[in-house]
């Protein structure tokens, strides 16, 4: 039987201004950005090399996706089959996504719906979707990150070992190099702490405070528990490091929703290579839950860290 045990560490705090969410030392990276799949595309690069070609590459793999898999172009393949009621969606979606719709399905059946990606009409119906037309099928909590890996993968195949760092939304995953980037303080200005990421890596955060509705004085996140269709309350912020940036996406809502405890059996079990760190929607006493590997990682951590690792009983 496993239980989880949480041991309490204390990581110094150290004052580092931060001038840029990604930069890599010494030198200050070159950015590119623009707007695509609702939200902000940024490119992070050492030098120029290869520039122009490689902002194309990711502009047209994007732009490519979202025409699949947006839930709010009701012209796209993800809006046409959510109408037609479709029951096996992994055989009528293209070949390129159908790795998307496939970690989707499993997301949902590991974590028992607690990862749900048919929680349209719930989203309607807490007014998160601002009246527009919108899918029942969701793909929302994992989509960017798959955008991301086909990114990598084109690029990595056109330019090879190029010093760049891909961010769509949040969803990061380095090509080439080292590069540091902030992990967001949800309460307030700058960061909960500082992770290094490295060659592949990818790294995702879900977080209460990017969009939510407000009712009767009361905020509520958009990330809904697809098991009640409610929306997540408890939590602010959840890190997940992962080789892909679509499970490190998928990952991150879906341990959202799990908290540290839950969330961590849920990671021993099915992704044991994933990194997690989650921050509870308490900002008079903020504290950081990661998981063992991720503990020595952190850097410039600004308030307490405890381990949440599984151990087994004998």
């Amino acid at each position: 039987m496993k239980r989880i045990i949480a041991t309490a560490g204390l990581l110094a705090m150290v004052g580092a201004a931060v001038c840029w969410r990604h930069r890599a030392a010494p030198v200050r990276a070159v950015h590119d950005k623009w707007p695509v799949m609702g939200t902000v595309a940024r490119l992070s690069f050492r030098d120029e090399t290869r520039r122009e070609e490689i902002r194309r590459t990711v502009q047209e793999t994007y732009a490519r996706l979202n025409g699949l898999m947006s839930a709010w172009d009701p012209d796209s393949e993800l809006s046409r089959l959510s109408r037609a009621g479709c029951t096996n969606w992994t055989a009528a979606v293209s070949p390129e996504v159908a790795p998307c719709y496939r970690a989707a399905l499993q997301l949902a059946d590991w974590s028992g719906r607690a990862f749900n990606p048919a929680v349209g009409a719930a989203l309607r119906a807490w007014g998160m979707t601002g009246g527009r037309t919108y899918a029942d099928f969701d793909l929302g909590a994992i989509a960017k990150g798959f955008a991301v890996d086909e990114a990598w993968r084109r690029v990595k195949a056109r330019a090879g070992d190029v010093p760049v760092l891909l961010d769509l939304g949040g969803n990061l995953r380095v090509v080439s190099g080292v590069w540091r980037t902030g992990i967001r303080n949800p309460f307030g200005e700058g960061f909960a702490a500082v992770v290094s990421l490295t060659n592949g890596e990818a790294v995702a955060t879900s977080g209460h405070y990017e969009r939510f509705v407000e009712r009767d004085g009361v905020r509520y996140s958009h990330i809904l528990d697809g098991r009640t269709g409610k929306p997540v309350t408890g939590m602010a912020g959840v890190t997940v490091i992962a080789p892909s940036a679509m499970w490190a996406d998928g990952l991150s809502t879906t341990l959202f929703v799990l908290g540290p405890e839950d969330g961590a059996r849920f990671l021993a079990r099915h992704h044991p290579q994933a990194q997690a760190l989650w921050i509870p929607d308490t900002p008079e006493t903020p504290t950081l839950y990661a998981t063992a590997a991720l503990v020595p990682r952190l850097q410039s951590a600004r308030w307490l860290v405890k381990t949440v690792s599984v151990e087994t009983e004998e």
